[in-house]
């Protein structure tokens, strides 16, 4: 209506500041600071206009819900009278999750009795991102002293989880937190082995340590394999520790977000490799012939792959002679059909010889112009970097397998990610369980592996710059969480180098890594370790390391 072209993020930008400011009962001045510097006067109109057709057709959202609930409990009495009558205790359960709208509405229902209950753990608050604050805890106790003049607060600290040295590691990890209630904890369990944190080069080299020393606390300490977390920042870090279990035929299984090679994109770029090792694979095909669009409908393939079958050729062979292709009817293809199968040949159809497997990658990405085909089909969607960063992962994977088996053709490729992609036995009930930090909440486990513990990863860099220190602070809340999972065992692991997945080459390219500040304020480093480790990061320290790696 007023002639803006919204794109999906831009849309989606305006409807987070549209609920941002309803669940936090802002007024027009808070409506306007959080629109500042992120969206102009047109786009604000449009969230004022949103509001009013609302009102208009009687509707509302779901955070329309929240705020206009406050608002009728405020503005019609009777409305809340009978809501007091109707409910004499209430109980509000992880209430560290809970926006302000939602502790309004609890604070407004209770009345001037002020029987209420709330449950939570400020320490574990990791959905600040999305409404919920920290702050909720604090004020809900500010709240009770000036409504009745007290507000009794009972500290749980006894932990029935975990072992005095997880404890203690965690403990001192969130006393770093600003702003927190602070509870002395204990627990009931006998002492255990403390936690411990190493270092490894390569996020290679961390995979197989991890998933050898699941082997050994599996096959020779008998720990049930459901017993066994691994716990990542980012669900694309899960590719490595995929491999290096099913390597060991270690059953796992991916909680939240699927197995690496399960991804839509990661089965793409595999499907042009298998299509291009051998071209009688119509179902890798079917998989990447319209990917973009190339007018390479299902009757088409169909036809292709008949002609294909009857005159023993290869699919490659079938488009090269489209010209002789008919229907069951004997009619021939049309203009249009054989226009796709003659572009479809020169993207697949080309000569590669000598070509290592991550050259052939990267030109078949190249050629049917993958990238382009993402970023039009899933950015307004915003998918389209996590799925570029999963492409760029595996592109970067095969540029290191050529690094370390020089004359491996594709073939030799795919026969070592078999055991990856096959899917067999990855889901089985009693499988190490692989998530993100984010997903673990509210789990435990006896083996807890927290990887990737590093400088831009863990306080992530995207959740500092955006936030600041409340960014910073909740990041040390999820670390928090990560390491509260555990029950007996709990290992940490950062690497010195990483992928740079924002990029893609024939040859893979590192970054230097350093230890994140967490494990230096929960003790697992040492002032001078972690001092070293930073110092190691800069570009003499570096070179001098490749230098000495060269020469052994």
């Amino acid at each position: 209506k007023r002639g803006i072209e919204a794109t999906k993020p831009q849309a989606r930008l305006l409807a987070l500041i549209a609920n941002d400011w309803r669940e936090n009962l802002g007024d027009r001045a808070d409506l306007l600071a959080l629109a500042e510097d992120r969206i102009d006067s047109r786009e604000l109109a449009v969230i004022s206009t949103y509001f009013d057709v609302l009102r208009t057709r009687n509707q509302t959202d779901f955070s329309g819900l929240l705020s206009e609930t406050v608002r009728l409990l405020r503005e019609c009495p009777e409305v809340r009278d009978k809501l007091l009558k109707r409910f004499q205790f209430i109980q509000v359960d992880e209430f560290q999750d809970t926006n302000r709208a939602q502790n309004e509405i609890v604070e407004l229902i209770t009345g001037p009795a002020d029987n209420v209950l709330a449950v939570g753990d400020g320490d574990q608050s990791i959905y600040e991102w999305r409404g919920a604050s920290p702050e909720g805890i604090p004020q809900f106790i500010r709240n009770g002293e000036a409504k009745t003049g007290r507000c009794r607060v009972v500290k749980l600290g006894t932990n029935y989880r975990s072992t005095p040295e997880i404890i203690r590691t965690a403990d001192a990890l969130i006393k770093h937190s600003s702003n927190r209630i602070p509870v002395e904890f204990s627990t009931v369990n006998a002492p255990g082995e403390a936690p411990k944190c190493a270092s490894f080069l390569k996020p290679e080299e961390e995979a197989e340590a991890v998933a050898m020393n699941i082997e050994k606390l599996v096959r020779q300490d008998y720990v049930p394999p459901r017993e066994v977390a691994v716990f990542y920042r980012q669900n694309d870090m899960s590719r490595l520790i995929e491999q290096s279990l099913a390597k060991r035929q270690l059953p796992y299984t991916v909680i939240g977000s699927g197995s690496y090679y399960d991804r839509m994109e990661v089965k793409d770029v595999l499907s042009m490799l298998r299509f291009l090792c051998n071209p009688k694979d119509g179902i890798s095909f079917h998989r990447i012939a319209n990917k973009p669009a190339r007018g390479m409908g299902d009757a088409l393939l169909g036809r292709l792959e008949t002609h294909a079958e009857r005159y023993d050729v290869d699919l490659l062979t079938t488009m090269g002679q489209a010209e002789h292709v008919h229907d069951e009817h004997g009619k021939p293809l049309s203009e249009a059909a054989v226009k796709a199968c003659r572009e479809a040949l020169h993207v697949f159809g080309f000569d590669h010889p000598g070509w290592s497997v991550a050259q052939i990658a990267n030109a078949l990405l190249d050629r049917t112009k993958y990238d382009a085909w993402l970023k039009d089909r899933y950015e307004d969607k915003g998918e389209y970097e996590a799925r570029r960063q999963n492409v760029n992962e595996l592109v970067n994977s095969i540029a290191e397998y050529c690094k370390a088996n020089p004359r491996a053709g594709i073939a030799d490729y795919l026969q070592s990610i078999s055991l990856y992609t096959a899917g067999d036995g990855r889901r089985e009930e009693n499988a190490v369980r692989l998530m993100s930090l984010h997903a673990s909440k509210g789990l435990e486990f006896d083996v807890v592996y927290m990887i990737g513990v590093e400088h831009g990863l863990l306080p992530h860099e995207k959740a500092v710059k955006d936030r600041g220190d409340k960014g910073l602070e909740e990041e040390r809340r999820l670390c928090y969480v990560g390491f509260t999972r555990a029950r007996k065992l709990l290992r940490v692991t950062w690497c010195r180098q990483r992928q740079d997945v924002f990029s893609r080459g024939s040859t893979a390219k590192f970054k230097p890594s350093a230890p994140s500040r967490f494990l230096l304020e929960a003790g697992l480093l040492t002032p001078e370790e972690y001092r070293q480790a930073v110092q190691d990061t800069r570009p003499m320290a570096l070179a001098k390391a490749r230098a000495g790696a060269v020469r052994k």
